[in-house]
């Protein structure tokens, strides 16, 4: 037996854990500027966390964890979603056979792309176990799925094999093994204006005032107080590789190291001029340069410059807050 979907595709690199339910809100009749989507989830933003028994022990992330970003783009346009995690293989194939034969796409994820023969540079080299594809048919007679990979226009394909050995890992706050979900949306999806102004401000609270202190703006500046204490190297490492878009790798490019916040400031450019919201526009010039301070960061804390990093993280901090309390007042 053998199904496939016909979803059209948006290749858009890197933003992998969100780019399936793009496919499908767009195969809804949802019209989204693309990057609304993981900013509203929670991308470009901060969290903070100390573990003492962790490697690193301190860990920064510039954005949300794919687990938290669906479920709170979910309380912003009103899907639901069906979890699949920690269960056997069996159990797992066979509820994507289900759900693809019900006409629902299955977001997959996370899984190790060291499996993934269509990435040649990271095939049987390197693990990196971050990566989501949205499965949009099978084919028994080969052993194959088909699937929608944000780096990638069109359709790609991997063995049974290969995708079962690729989901059968777990990562720490992210995904257990095993991993997939299925969406399902209201009859009517709410316009691209009702999810910007309900996500933004969603978003502008819980970084000004959050429910707990290792996220937000209350991290950052608990970080830039901690930050010139730091010893471990891997701290700084995992810092700056999680402020670009190939985490954990660190890019030789720098600039690439700015924690989206040149993509949210675009994308508040782009719906100010759009919706005439002037605040919006307002805020996207201080997350660029947000950003650009972000990149600087980044290069200070290769060197290891604690001082430095502390300072930078303070003024992030506060162009971060002045920015969300613009976008709270819209």
């Amino acid at each position: 037996m053998k199904k496939l979907l016909n979803l059209s595709h948006a290749k858009h690199a890197s933003t992998c854990y969100v780019n399936g339910l793009y496919d499908i809100l767009r195969w809804k009749g949802g019209d989204y500027e693309y990057f609304l989507l993981p900013i509203v989830g929670g991308m470009a933003g901060f969290s903070y966390l100390k573990f003492k028994l962790a490697k690193p022990p301190f860990m920064v992330y510039w954005g949300n964890s794919p687990k938290y970003l669906l479920k709170e783009l979910g309380e912003v346009i009103g899907y639901e979603q069906e979890v699949v995690e920690g269960r056997s293989w069996k159990a797992v194939s066979q509820r994507i056979r289900q759900s693809i034969d019900k006409s629902e796409p299955v977001v997959a994820g996370a899984l190790d792309m060291y499996y993934l023969k269509y990435y040649p540079h990271l095939h049987n080299k390197v693990h990196v176990p971050i990566h989501y594809v949205l499965i949009v048919g099978y084919d028994d007679d080969n052993g194959r799925y088909s699937l929608h990979d944000c780096s990638y226009d069109g359709i790609q394909e991997i063995s049974y094999e290969d995708l079962m050995k690729s989901l059968d890992v777990a990562v720490p706050g992210i995904s257990k093994k095993n991993t997939i979900r299925i969406f399902r949306f209201p009859r009517k999806l709410p316009s691209e204006l009702e999810v910007a102004e309900k996500g933004l401000k969603h978003k502008a609270v819980r970084m000004l005032d959050p429910p707990v202190s290792m996220i937000g703006i209350p991290a950052m500046r608990k970080l830039a107080k901690d930050i010139v204490h730091w010893k471990n190297s891997e701290c700084f490492d995992h810092m700056v590789a999680y402020a670009g878009m190939t985490p954990p790798l660190i890019p030789e490019n720098l600039r690439e190291c700015n924690g989206l916040r040149f993509d949210q400031a675009r994308l508040l450019r782009t719906l100010g001029e759009r919706y005439n919201k002037r605040e919006w526009t307002k805020a996207s010039e201080l997350f660029n340069d947000s950003g650009e301070l972000i990149i600087e960061l980044c290069k200070s804390a290769v060197k290891h410059d604690r001082e430095k990093c502390g300072e930078l993280m303070t003024e992030i901090a506060d162009i971060e807050e002045k920015a969300y309390l613009i976008i709270e007042e819209v």
